[in-house]
C-alpha cells in the first residue's frame, strides 16, 4: 500500500479523503400541504419555506445514527455497495475547495448518503485536539472506529458549525466522516472539518503501490491550471488548454452536456469523449461549436494514472482500479449563422424561432409544440413529426406526473397543446394528457410530498394558469390532489390569479431585471394569452403584464441584450449573454439580439400572435448622442430601487442600496456592458471554487452585499465582508479576451471596444488573475473592507484609454466617517454615499 501525502489547507482544513462520493434513494412521505406568501422568502430567506417532508426526514433521521461503514477496508478496485448503489473508493480533489463538496439539483425528493475517510498523521499524541465541523446536511463522525459526533443541524442549504475533540495518537489516526441530507431541489451538500490545534498534521490517503504518486500531482497541478482562453466560441474550434505533464501519453476523458430545459431523461444529452494527449502536449480541441448546439456547456475533465500495466485509450484510470482527478469548467458554445440579420417582421420571426427549434432543440416538450405548430398538409413528412412529437410529449408527461420541480414550465405548453390539437391527437396521447392533468398537484394547500417549488412569482403565476386551464378543460372531471371537479377547480384558480395581477401590477417583477427569470414569466403570460379568449379580462390582463416586460426589455436592451442588475442571476446568464433567454426575446420582438435555443424563454410567445406595441422601439439602440437614465423601485413590498444609464456606446446599471453589508444571495447588484462580451462587473463570491453549485457562487451573486450607488455613469461599491466567511477578497470580471485594448495599474483596470470604454479602481490593490480557469479574466482585490468604482465612457468624451483611465484615478475616494463615504469626479461633482442614500452636490 501506498500513500498520498499532503498538508491541510492553510486555514487547517482537512480537505483531502477517499471517498465514496453520493448514494442516494428517493423518498416517499406523508402528503401534506404548505403555507407562506408568494415572494417574502426574497427579503426572509429561502428557509421559511420546509417541505413537511424535510421534518418528517429528520424526526426519522435523528432516532437513527448511519451505519458505520469502515471503508478504509476496501482498496481502490473494490465496490462498495449502500442503497443497491456499487462505487469505489476515490480521492477527492478540492481544486480550492476547503471541504467535501457533492452539491447538486434534485428535482424530487432524495435522500443522499456518502463516506469518506483519511489519515491524519500527528508528530505527537494531543488527547483533545480541538476541530471544527461545518456542514450542510449532517456529519456523523468517527475516529479509530469510535464515534465522535453526530451532528445534525439540517438547516436546508444553511451551514451550521460544531466544535469537537479527538484523540490523536502519535503516528496515524483514522478518520471517517458520513454526510447525509435530504435533497431539495438546488441542494447545498458538503462538510469541512477544520483543525483548530497548532500541532503539525498530515494527511495520509492509501492508494494501490503501484501508483506514480508524483505523476498524479502533476496532473493535479496541470487540471489546476486549465482553461479555455475565450469566453465564447462562435463557429470555431473549442479548445480546452491543458498541460501534459506526463513523459508519455495522457488519456483524459470530457464529458459535457449543454444547460437544457428537459424534464425527463436528461442525463441523456451528457456526452463522453475520451481524449489522448501526446508527450508535450497543452492543448485538446473538444469540437468544432458549429458540430454542437448552441448553449452555455459545463465540462467535467478528468485524468489519473492506472496501475502498472492497466488500461489503455477509451478506459479511464478509475474503471481500470486508479486514481482519477475531476474538474469541472465552462465556456458558451454560439453559432456565426445566428448573427446574421435580415428584415422581418415579428410573426415571420416567431416562425423562423419555431423552425429552429424543431431543427435544433433537444427532445423536450417545447420542440413538440413546434414540431405540431409547423407540421403542414398530408405529407409523410408531416406524419413523420406528428409522431415524434407525440413520442416527445409521452416522455416528458413521465416527468410532470413525478411532479418534477420546474414540472409547471412544461405542463403550460402541453396546455396549449392540448387546445389547439386535442381532437387530432391519438387516443393514447389524448388520455396520457387527460390523466396528467387531473392527477397534478396544482397549489400549496394541495397535499403533496414532493418538492416542487411554489413561492416565486414566476412560478405561482404558471400553476394558476395551470390550474385554471385544467379545470377549464375538464369541468366535469374529478382532480385528485384537491379534490374539487374542474369546475370549482376553475374558480379557484381565478381567485388566485386576480390576487397574482393585483400584485404584479402594484409591485412588478421582484426578481429585477433577471434573465433567468423574465423568460418564465413571458413563457406564463404568453401562455395565458394563447390560452384565453380575446378581450376577456385574463387576456387583458395577461397583455397589460406582457406590455410591462416588453417596454422594460426595450429600456434595458444594449447591444441586443439585456445586462443590468438582476434580482437573481447565475453564471450562465451573467456570462452566457449569446445564449441568454431574453436574448431571443429581443430577437423576436424587436430583431436586435439573436436567435438562439432559449425555447423556455420564447416557445409561448412564438405560439400565438402576443406582439408588443410599436413605441417601445424608441428605448432601443440609442443613436449618438442620446443617452437615457431609468430610475424605478419595483418587487415585493418595493424590494428594490433601480438605476439606469446608458447611450449608444455604454451601460451601467446598480441595484441601489440593495440590502447593504447582509449575506447575499444570487443577487447581481451593479452591471457594466459594452455589448455581449464585454463587459466588467464586481462580486464577494459566494464560495471559494470557481464553477460550484453554490447559491451565490464564485462568480453570481454577492456573498456579502455591498452598500451600492450610482449617478449617472459612475457606480460606486462598499464592501465589508464578515471575518466568518471563508472568502476574505472581492473581485471583478474583467473578461480581457472580450476587448480590443487594456490598461491595468496597481489599483486601476480600463479596457475599450469599439466607441466605449468600462473601468474599475479599487482602494486596495488589484492584481490580474494569470493562472487558472480565470486567467485574463479576474481581478482581484484582498481584503474585508474595500470600496469599488466603476465607470463607463465613450471615445467621444476621452480621447484615449489613458484618459479614461487618468479620469478614473483622479477621483477622490475618502471615508468622511464610518458612515459616509466621499467621492470627488471633476465631472460629477461631490458625490456622498451612505445607507440613508446618495447625494450629488448636496441633492
Amino acid at each position: 500500500m501506498g500513500y498520498f501525502v499532503y498538508k491541510p489547507d492553510k486555514a487547517g482544513y482537512i480537505n483531502r479523503f477517499l471517498t465514496t462520493k453520493t448514494f442516494t434513494k428517493p423518498q416517499e412521505f406523508r402528503k401534506a400541504t404548505l403555507s407562506g406568501k408568494v415572494n417574502e422568502w426574497l427579503q426572509k430567506g429561502f428557509a421559511i419555506h420546509e417541505n413537511p417532508c424535510r421534518k418528517e426526514f429528520i424526526a426519522g433521521r435523528a432516532a437513527e445514527v448511519p451505519p458505520y461503514m469502515d471503508i478504509s477496508r476496501y482498496t481502490m478496485e473494490e465496490e462498495i455497495q449502500v442503497f443497491g448503489q456499487n462505487r469505489k473508493l476515490s480521492v477527492y480533489y478540492p481544486f480550492g475547495n476547503q471541504g467535501v463538496d457533492f452539491s447538486e439539483f434534485y428535482p424530487n425528493p432524495t435522500y443522499l448518503r456518502c463516506y469518506s475517510f483519511v489519515y491524519i498523521f500527528s508528530d505527537a499524541e494531543e488527547p483533545d485536539a480541538g476541530f471544527q465541523v461545518e456542514t450542510c446536511g449532517g456529519v456523523t463522525l468517527w475516529a479509530e472506529d469510535e464515534l465522535v459526533t453526530d451532528f445534525i443541524p439540517f438547516t436546508r442549504n444553511e451551514c451550521k458549525k460544531t466544535e469537537v475533540s479527538i484523540h490523536l495518537r502519535a503516528g496515524l489516526n483514522k478518520v471517517t466522516v458520513c454526510l447525509d441530507d435530504l435533497a431539495e431541489r438546488d441542494t447545498d451538500y458538503y462538510f469541512r472539518l477544520r483543525y483548530l490545534g497548532t500541532g503539525s498534521l498530515k494527511l495520509y490517503l492509501p492508494v494501490p503501490d503501484d501508483t506514480a504518486v508524483e505523476d498524479m500531482g502533476r496532473i493535479e497541478q496541470a487540471m489546476e491550471d486549465m482553461y479555455f482562453e475565450k469566453e465564447t466560441y462562435i463557429s470555431e474550434p473549442v479548445i480546452l488548454h491543458l498541460n501534459n505533464p506526463l513523459e508519455r501519453e495522457l488519456d483524459l476523458t470530457v464529458s459535457y452536456k449543454p444547460v437544457a430545459d428537459k424534464i425527463w431523461h436528461g442525463e441523456r444529452l451528457q456526452v463522453t469523449k475520451a481524449y489522448r494527449m501526446k508527450k508535450g502536449e497543452s492543448e485538446i480541441r473538444l469540437f468544432d461549436a458549429d458540430d454542437v448546439i448552441p448553449g452555455f456547456y459545463y465540462f467535467q475533465v478528468s485524468a489519473g494514472v492506472s496501475p502498472a500495466g492497466a488500461g489503455s485509450a477509451g478506459v479511464s484510470s478509475a474503471d481500470a482500479g486508479g486514481v482519477t482527478a475531476s474538474r469541472k469548467i465552462a465556456v458558451q458554445v454560439f453559432h456565426r449563422s445566428l448573427m446574421e440579420k435580415r428584415e422581418s417582421t415579428i410573426q415571420e420571426r416567431k416562425w423562423e424561432a419555431l423552425r429552429y427549434l424543431v431543427d435544433v432543440e433537444v427532445e423536450n416538450v417545447y420542440k413538440a409544440a413546434a414540431l405540431l405548430w409547423t407540421a403542414e398538409g398530408q405529407s409523410a413528412e408531416r406524419a413523420a413529426a406528428w409522431e415524434k412529437a407525440e413520442r416527445i410529449i409521452l416522455e416528458e408527461l413521465n416527468g410532470i406526473r413525478a411532479r418534477k420541480d420546474c414540472s409547471d414550465f412544461h405542463l403550460i405548453v402541453v396546455l396549449q397543446i392540448w387546445k389547439r390539437f386535442h381532437e387530432k391527437l391519438s387516443a393514447k396521447v389524448q388520455e396520457a394528457i387527460k390523466e396528467t392533468i387531473l392527477n397534478f398537484r396544482y397549489w400549496i394547500d394541495e397535499p403533496g410530498n414532493d418538492v416542487m417549488w411554489f413561492f416565486s412569482e414566476n412560478h405561482a403565476l404558471l400553476f394558476h394558469i395551470c390550474q385554471y386551464y385544467g379545470g377549464k378543460f375538464f369541468e366535469e372531471e374529478y382532480f385528485s390532489s384537491s379534490g374539487l371537479d374542474g369546475k370549482a377547480q376553475s374558480a379557484k384558480a381565478e381567485r388566485l390569479l386576480d390576487g397574482w395581477f393585483e400584485d404584479f401590477f402594484r409591485e412588478y417583477i421582484t426578481e429585477w431585471n433577471s434573465n433567468a427569470y423574465i423568460p418564465v414569466d413571458v413563457l406564463g403570460l404568453c401562455g395565458l394569452y394563447n390560452l384565453s379568449e380575446k378581450g376577456d379580462k385574463r387576456n387583458q390582463a395577461a397583455e397589460k403584464a406582457l406590455n410591462m416586460i416588453f417596454r422594460d426589455l426595450a429600456v434595458n436592451e444594449h447591444k441586443g441584450t439585456i445586462m443590468t442588475s438582476f434580482g437573481r442571476s447565475y453564471e450562465k446568464e451573467s456570462k452566457g449573454n449569446y445564449t441568454a433567454g431574453t436574448t431571443s426575446l429581443l430577437y423576436i420582438a424587436y430583431n436586435l439580439g439573436y436567435l438562439n435555443r432559449a425555447a423556455l424563454a420564447y416557445i409561448s410567445f412564438a405560439l400565438g400572435d402576443y406582439e408588443p406595441p410599436a413605441e417601445y422601439r424608441k428605448y432601443t439602440a440609442l443613436k449618438p448622442g442620446q443617452e437615457l437614465i431609468y430610475e424605478k423601485t419595483q418587487g415585493y413590498r418595493s424590494h428594490v430601487n433601480l438605476y439606469l444609464y446608458k447611450n449608444s456606446q455604454v451601460q451601467l446599471s446598480t441595484a441601489v442600496l440593495f440590502h447593504p453589508y447582509c449575506a447575499g444571495y444570487q443577487e447581481h447588484i451593479m452591471q457594466a456592458t459594452l455589448d455581449a462580451g464585454a463587459q466588467m462587473y464586481v462580486t464577494h463570491p459566494g464560495e471559494v471554487q470557481p464553477y460550484g453549485n453554490g447559491r451565490p457562487n464564485y462568480w453570481a451573486g454577492n456573498g456579502s452585499l455591498p452598500l451600492a450607488v450610482q449617478y449617472r455613469n459612475l457606480g460606486i461599491l462598499s464592501y465589508r465582508i464578515p471575518e466568518n466567511h471563508p472568502v476574505s477578497y472581492t473581485h471583478a470580471y474583467v473578461p480581457l479576451m472580450e476587448f480590443e485594448d487594456y490598461l491595468g495599474t496597481a489599483h486601476t483596470a480600463a479596457a475599450k471596444k469599439g466607441g466605449g470604454y468600462i473601468g474599475v479602481r479599487s482602494l486596495n490593490p488589484i492584481v490580474m488573475q494569470k493562472k487558472g480557469p480565470c486567467r485574463n479574466r479576474e481581478l482581484i482585490s484582498e481584503g474585508r473592507e474595500n470600496v469599488w468604482l466603476i465607470k463607463v465612457g465613450t471615445t467621444e468624451e476621452y480621447c484615449s484609454l489613458e484618459d479614461f483611465v487618468k479620469s478614473l484615478e483622479e477621483i477622490s475616494v475618502r471615508w468622511k466617517s464610518r458612515e459616509c463615504l466621499e467621492v470627488r469626479d471633476s465631472d460629477l461633482g461631490v458625490l456622498e454615499a451612505s445607507e440613508q442614500g446618495l447625494t450629488a452636490d448636496g441633492k
